[in-house]
């Protein structure tokens, strides 16, 4: 016969919360009490059937809101792909994905596409928050509420949500001081542009580099840091500046966006031969820059990713009460140069 999760709980003699988190390899659960479930499941020929849980428990439409800093910057592209992917894959279930885009960090702007959200009513959020008191105390509201909060891209700390998807800012940043010291020989003076300091990722990344560079190479240092937010004029207008007022800069980091923007002013300059350039990113103008000689190196983190695994996981929260084993899913950090992209 083929069994359920309620009759091998039976047999087994433990709870279904006990047979789900056995069966799906969560944590929790004896060795051995597994060991029995499992098998116990083989015998009965347990099959889940994730359909008939679908429609069983959403009789209605299931609404995922996402708010997301996307306008103007590229890189968001490949996450708006990810968030569609599973979009569609979980069409099917009753699930309704409704993406709200905003550009650049205004915290006042973010509160507003959350409330109209809200008011339109909301089952879960993806968001990438803006570093802002008001935004936390509101994403801490809306999950008193039982509204299932992932945060994407950015993180937010003092957030109780059900789990941060993106790049280990602080690590990422590591590499980057990482590529500088070896690019460069060990000697650099470093000019970072950066999106806004105010942003906790920005600050994690600027540390990691920092840290690198002090411990590991003590010739090289950052000579100042600039804010564009993702802004290519303003990176335009900010490189400029940085590379007119600082002549001795010899290596540029685009810590974020705003890369077409700086290249223009580094080639206006003449530069392009003379500076080592790192960004982060596959964005178009990165590719074009590396192959082109002028850009040493991009570090990548995942954008697809971020955005399929941020709809996945309040889907499992959703339909399936299946929390991730970590409040943080990091995805992979990678090194494009000339001779990978």
């Amino acid at each position: 016969m083929t069994g359920s999760i309620k009759e091998i709980a039976k047999i087994a003699k433990v709870s279904r919360g006990t047979v789900d988190r056995a069966l799906n390899d969560r944590p929790g659960v004896n060795y051995e009490v597994a060991q029995r479930i499992r098998k116990i499941a083989d015998e009965m020929g347990y099959k889940p059937n994730v359909v008939a849980k679908a429609l069983a428990t959403h009789r209605r439409v299931t609404v995922i809101g996402v708010v997301i800093c996307s306008e103007g910057n590229l890189f968001f592209d490949d996450v708006l792909a990810g968030i569609e992917a599973a979009r569609q894959e979980y069409f099917d279930f009753g699930i309704t994905v409704k993406v709200l885009k905003m550009k650049g960090y205004n915290p006042q702007q973010q509160l507003e596409l959350i409330e109209s959200l809200r008011k339109k009513g909301l089952d879960a959020l993806a968001i990438t928050p803006v570093s802002d008191p008001k935004v936390r105390d509101t994403l801490n509201e809306m999950i008193g509420e039982g509204i299932p909060v992932v945060c994407f891209n950015l993180d937010l700390a003092e957030v109780n949500y059900i789990a941060y998807v993106g790049c280990d800012y602080y690590k990422s940043g590591e590499t980057l001081g990482g590529m500088i010291g070896y690019v460069t020989g060990g000697k650099a003076l470093v000019g970072v542009i950066t999106c806004l300091s105010v942003l906790e990722g920005a600050q994690k990344r600027v540390e990691g580099c920092r840290h690198v560079l002090s411990e590991a190479y003590p010739e090289c240092r950052i000579v100042k840091v600039l804010e564009a937010g993702d802004d290519e004029e303003v990176s335009y207008q900010m490189t400029m500046k940085m590379l007119s007022e600082h002549k001795e800069i010899d290596t540029l980091c685009f810590i974020a966006g705003g890369v077409v923007g700086g290249l223009q002013a580094v080639c206006e300059l003449g530069l392009e031969n003379r500076l080592k350039i790192f960004t982060f990113d596959m964005t178009p103008a990165a590719i074009e820059g590396i192959k082109k000689g002028i850009i040493q190196s991009t570090i990548c983190q995942q954008p697809y990713e971020q955005g399929y695994l941020s709809i996945k996981t309040l889907f499992e929260v959703l339909l399936n009460d299946h929390y991730p084993d970590s409040d943080h899913i990091y995805t992979e950090l990678n090194i494009k140069i000339k001779y990978n992209v």
